[in-house]
């Protein structure tokens, strides 16, 4: 009991002296060291376990080197999407995280679960695949909504020059009432072609994005930046560019077949409806005025 009691005394003042120390000291405290540690918000769980598993992604950086062309491609899609890691990093945090995945999954052998242990190795080269495709796939997203208000941008520059051949006034006001994606490649554009050569600016963005379409937009515009008159040019391209949005409507349309059946089923049965009801109230009349 003694033991005891001279131990819990000792925890007392040993905490008081600390606090006592750390007052006359001016150290900070632990909540005071937290707050400094997460100023710039509190992290989550899957940033904690990337930066748990950085030395291993920089030692698998080493071990599998990344191609050139590969690196450049996942620079430009990781600028686009605004993500702050480099293509080594994200690629060999995606390869520890597979590899730590796989390691759990051998663990269930020796338990005698060999079916749950390929199971997770089979959900673990899924998570690998699914996560180097997922960049692409957002880039994609976004090509897709570029695509989608380029024939409205092409017929409003195509009116523009008209009156006015200075792009750089054209597409600081268009920027004004262009879509999220698009705007902000805008913005960019607008930043080189301010700070260097227009036609330079534009080439820059169509290496950037990667669109046919906007390959097309870019050399016309660039015939526009050396004095050639292009507003034929871009008629063609408006109507090219609307016949390819139909067929992409129309593509998205063969996806959803069973919801399209549904509408078209309820537009042939109200279209009947319509021609029915005067028929209908006709042969009623007729016959009330033939006395029936």
């Amino acid at each position: 009991m003694t033991l005891i009691f001279c131990v819990f005394t000792s925890i007392l003042t040993s905490f008081g002296l600390y606090k006592i120390t750390q007052t006359l000291l001016c150290l900070p405290s632990a909540n005071a060291a937290q707050a400094v540690k997460n100023i710039h918000g509190k992290r989550d769980m899957a940033k904690r376990m990337q930066d748990t598993l950085l030395p291993m992604a920089r030692l698998i950086s080493k071990l599998l080197p990344m191609s050139e062309y590969k690196e450049r491609r996942l620079e430009a899609d990781f600028s686009r999407l605004h993500i702050n890691q480099t293509p080594k990093e994200y690629v060999s945090v995606v390869i520890s995280k597979a590899l730590l995945l796989a390691l759990i999954g051998l663990m269930f052998i020796p338990l005698g679960i060999p079916g749950l242990s390929l199971l997770t190795i089979a959900a673990t080269l899924l998570s690998y695949f699914q996560s180097m495709q997922s960049i692409r796939k957002k880039v994609e997203a976004q090509n897709r909504e570029i695509e989608t208000e380029l024939p409205r941008m092409v017929e409003t520059l195509n009116y523009s020059l008209k009156d006015n051949r200075d792009m750089l006034s054209f597409i600081e006001k268009y920027r004004m009432v262009a879509g999220k994606t698009l705007g902000n490649e805008l913005d960019q554009l607008l930043i080189d072609m301010k700070t260097g050569n227009q036609e330079t600016a534009l080439r820059n963005m169509d290496a950037r994005l990667g669109i046919p379409s906007f390959s097309a937009l870019c050399a016309i515009l660039c015939g526009v930046h050396q004095g050639v008159d292009q507003r034929l040019s871009l008629m063609v391209l408006e109507q090219d560019l609307r016949t390819k949005e139909r067929e992409t409507l129309k593509r998205r349309m063969e996806k959803c077949p069973g919801r399209i059946k549904v509408a078209s089923f309820i537009l042939t049965a109200l279209m009947i409806l319509m021609f029915m009801v005067p028929l209908v109230l006709l042969i009623i009349n007729n016959l009330q005025t033939a006395g029936f």
